[in-house]
């Protein structure tokens, strides 16, 4: 081919482009179109070829023993149904200019069930809640043995004193004593671990399904 297209510069491939997954559900209107544009085999074999490497129509063509007419009809329905998209631009041997067709999404994934495959916000926030009870619970406890292990008075002191009646210590110093403590450290490194990850999972996970669910 180097002869038919002289002017042939590289093209990004899919994993390039940081392209997302396209996850799609009988049950959406997206599927009918999807399900009539790859329909035939002609036109599976083009999206695959797409998806192995960007190209041209005529490329197509020639890997697949048909006419550029035929491969041509194919791309225009899988175009149609946000499969691939123009992604660049080829010259043949006359100057000729010839679209470059690449794929709209890194993985395609047709699925049925009941239950969706999107994440859920309201599942994930559940979860952060139990474990900040968790982790509240844990340095809960760390603190009451810490303070109960300074209260005890040391074994080498024999001198006996009448109590003293201490005042109560007020909420601030509570906060601040506990804060301050190994309590506090458990409190504060726990809720740091997990609001990193919910953020991690949020911009990895979450947000790129939701894009990918109003697109189909």
């Amino acid at each position: 081919m180097s002869s038919l297209l002289p002017l042939k510069p590289s093209t990004e491939s899919a994993a390039d482009r940081d392209l997302e997954p396209k996850l799609v559900e009988f049950e959406d209107d997206a599927a009918d179109q999807i399900l009539s544009a790859v329909s035939s085999a002609t036109a599976r074999h083009i999206l695959s070829a797409i998806y192995d490497e960007p190209t041209t129509a005529s490329e197509i063509a020639t890997k697949l023993d048909s006419s550029v007419q035929n491969v041509s009809y194919h791309l225009e329905r899988l175009e149609d149904a946000n499969l691939v998209e123009i992604i660049g631009t080829w010259y043949s041997k006359q100057g000729r200019e010839m679209d470059v067709y690449g794929p709209t999404n890194s993985t395609l994934v047709l699925f049925a069930g009941a239950e969706r495959a999107t994440p859920s916000l309201a599942t994930a926030l559940r979860r952060v809640l139990g474990a900040v009870s968790i982790i509240g619970l844990v340095s809960a406890l760390v603190h009451t043995r810490w303070a109960g292990t300074k209260a005890t008075p040391s074994p080498r002191v024999r001198t006996v004193r009448a109590p003293i009646q201490q005042p109560e210590p007020t909420l601030w110093e509570n906060i601040t004593t506990f804060s301050t403590g190994p309590g506090g450290f458990v409190l504060g490194i726990g809720l740091l671990i997990t609001v990193s990850l919910f953020g991690i999972w949020y911009w990895r996970a979450y947000l790129p399904a939701q894009k990918n669910q109003h697109l189909t």
